[in-house]
């Protein structure tokens, strides 16, 4: 039975008080292993490490200090080990990732370069180094180090897939296809390097079990009946994917794609809206919906969406004149109390009955301020003829 972290840092205690300082060392490393943050044992281990072991003192306050997210006393104190041991690829490893947290990529890509000339065998050290090369935009040398892995590990596919995938985003096909070993990466490739009856016999041998996988099968499969200029069968495979992945800006794109391959405009744009939107480019998806309204002044989804859109960018009266074309389509009952509330709270009673909201008055059923006023008419005219009686 694994014993409670309280017992360990008793006997911990225990182990300091009778002098034994290799049991305490030994006893606060194995809660540092459960619990890396625990404060106590980080400063327990700096007391007993500051004579018997400089540089692991040095590294426990670094430790100490990342828990309280003293980053840059953190760094300070790894460079002081590495100062006593160069060649330690731990210390090297917490030096680099401090650089990265503290939005040091530049240096933190030295780290992790030292570290795999150190210890060429260091896995992990080559995928956060391809990490932080494509966070700096270079990819080129992504791709050097993703090779050197590859080469490095030469059983590791994931490695040659990642110079695949780095080679496809830079538009270089025929060098991924050397490295790919992933079948729907392998597609995708070929799908845009334009070798569309090659990308179909791999997409034929695929059998996707997963809900993710389908979905993404589908996608390639769209992709192609694109490429073939058959845009009908690639809607209805979008159709498939969305049913399995759900709306997403780029099924909306596609969509988008292949109505522009139809020639027609009108959906075109009303699925580049939705995209904008899914993207939450809201002043982009407004222009594009604007664009599908001037093709088609009565759509009632175009319509809402604009109404919708410019109420979240704030522009209450053009939202409601919005409302106002939903409303005069077929009186929707969900714009006509858009209406109604709106012109109640802008004080426009009159507006407001039109919609269907009453004025309240007090101690009196509430009635349409369109009957209020001709009642109010009907006084007016009693109190003039009472001042020009003669």
């Amino acid at each position: 039975m694994a014993k409670d972290l309280q017992d360990i840092h008793n006997e911990a205690s225990d182990a300091m008080a009778e002098g034994n300082t290799e049991k305490a060392i030994e006893l606060y490393n194995e809660i540092l292993t459960t619990a890396p943050t625990d404060e106590i044992a980080l400063g327990q281990l700096m007391d007993l490490y500051f004579e018997t072991d400089k540089f692991q003192y040095y590294l426990m306050r670094a430790n100490y200090n990342v828990v309280n997210q003293k980053f840059e006393h953190a760094i300070n104190d790894t460079k002081k080990a590495l100062n006593l041991d160069p060649n330690s690829i731990d210390a090297r490893v917490k030096l680099a990732r401090l650089y990265r947290v503290s939005n040091k990529n530049l240096k933190a890509i030295d780290e992790f370069n030292k570290i795999i000339e150190l210890c060429p065998d260091n896995k992990e050290s080559y995928l956060e180094l391809i990490d932080l090369y494509i966070i700096e935009n270079a990819k080129e040398s992504a791709v050097g180090i993703a090779r050197k892995a590859a080469e490095q590990f030469p059983d590791d596919i994931g490695f040659k897939n990642i110079v695949a995938k780095l080679y496809f985003d830079l538009g270089a096909y025929d060098e991924a296809l050397n490295f790919v070993t992933d079948k729907n990466l392998h597609a995708k490739i070929l799908l845009q390097a334009g070798k569309n009856e090659e990308a179909k016999i791999i997409l034929d041998t695929i059998n996707p079990q997963i809900k993710e996988e389908k979905a993404a099968h589908k996608l390639l499969l769209a992709e192609y009946f694109y490429n073939k200029d058959q845009y009908n069968e690639a809607l209805e495979v979008i159709d498939d994917y969305i049913n399995l992945a759900g709306p997403n800006a780029v099924s909306f794109q596609m969509k988008a794609l292949c109505y522009e391959g139809l020639n027609d405009e009108f959906m075109a744009a009303v699925n580049f809206g939705y995209m904008k939107k899914a993207q939450n480019k809201n002043d982009e998806a407004i222009v594009e919906f604007n664009h599908a309204h001037s093709l088609k002044k009565d759509d009632k989804n175009v319509l809402i969406e604009l109404a919708n859109l410019y109420t979240g960018l704030g522009e209450k009266y053009t939202a409601m004149d919005f409302w106002n074309a939903v409303y005069e389509l077929d009186n929707d009952s969900h714009a006509k109390a858009v209406l109604g509330d709106f012109y109640y709270a802008e004080g426009d009673y009159r507006m407001a009955a039109k919609y269907g909201k009453v004025k309240d008055a007090p101690n009196a059923e509430n009635k349409a301020y369109s009957e209020a006023e001709e009642e109010d008419e009907g006084l007016l005219n009693k109190i003039i003829n009472f001042f020009t009686r003669k």
